[in-house]
């Protein structure tokens, strides 16, 4: 019983003089650039949907002139098909390209707080 109660003694004061723990993972300037780094990619990101947005919209626009020949040879739902599958793209391309530019956002937000800059 004596041994217990001095084990249960000891690892009391084992932490009590140990203090409080505390963990830093890295230094403020680290996470500063690591949330820049992150914004800067995501801001990419949003930009080459951008470009994929810009370049289905044009597809869509320029497919009539450039692959029509006659209804029988190239029939309207083949043309819509195609319409469908710019629609798809420059639908999803700007999600992304949404989700991407608010990451970028957020990260710049929080680089922003650490440094003071609210």
């Amino acid at each position: 019983m004596k041994t217990i109660q001095l084990t249960i003694l000891a690892s009391a004061l084992m932490f009590v003089l140990a203090g409080p723990l505390r963990v830093q993972a890295a230094e403020v300037s680290d996470v500063v650039a690591d949330h820049q780094n992150l914004a800067a990619s995501y801001e990419e990101k949003a930009a080459a949907h951008d470009a994929i947005i810009a370049e289905h919209t044009k597809m869509k626009e320029d497919f009539v002139k450039r692959f029509f020949i006659n209804e029988k040879v190239s029939p309207m739902y083949k043309i819509r098909e195609m319409q469908k599958h710019c629609d798809t793209v420059i639908i999803e391309a700007s999600k992304l390209r949404d989700e991407f530019a608010e990451f970028a956002k957020w990260h710049r937000m929080q680089a922003a707080e650490l440094q003071g800059n609210k």
